[in-house]
């Protein structure tokens, strides 16, 4: 089996563990920091629909993803999973008070489904970093204004 592309990211918000929590528990702050993030349609307390634009150097494609929340832990950790066409994601977010502030952990895994699964995980890996860097820099505006 293929392993899976993977991006981690962790950095430090001035806001206290409570209200980032907060903020990372609702879909729709969140889907305002994923890049490409067009709508977010909450479904119920665990599940959501979001509507995504992906640029693939000249191309765009715009996709929908299910995800699915698998774990809170209230202050400490969120787990989810999302699902789309020809991909599959897990994420995790891990926080820590620092100081006065909060270090959030973010990693997400892309898997890649089909025929053409090897070219979109490489795809996948060169491209997974800066989009878990631009979620993370978009997380920090909104929480620190």
């Amino acid at each position: 089996m293929r392993a899976m592309p993977e991006g981690t990211v962790a950095f430090d918000v001035n806001a206290p563990v409570e209200k980032v929590w907060s903020f990372l528990s609702d879909m729709q702050q969140v889907g305002r920091c994923v890049p490409g993030v067009e709508n977010v349609e909450v479904l119920d307390a665990t599940h959501a629909r979001w509507t995504l634009t992906v640029k693939i150097g000249p191309l765009s494609q715009t996709i929908k993803v299910l995800t699915e929340t698998l774990e809170q832990i209230p202050l400490r950790r969120g787990r989810f999973r999302a699902e789309a066409e020809n991909i599959a994601m897990i994420g995790a977010t891990e926080l820590t008070p620092a100081g006065k502030g909060t270090r959030i952990v973010y990693t997400m895994a892309v898997n890649a489904k089909g025929p053409l699964a090897r070219i979109m995980d490489h795809f996948m890996r060169t491209m997974l970093k800066s989009q878990t860097e631009e979620f993370a820099a978009n997380v920090k505006r909104a929480l620190e204004g």
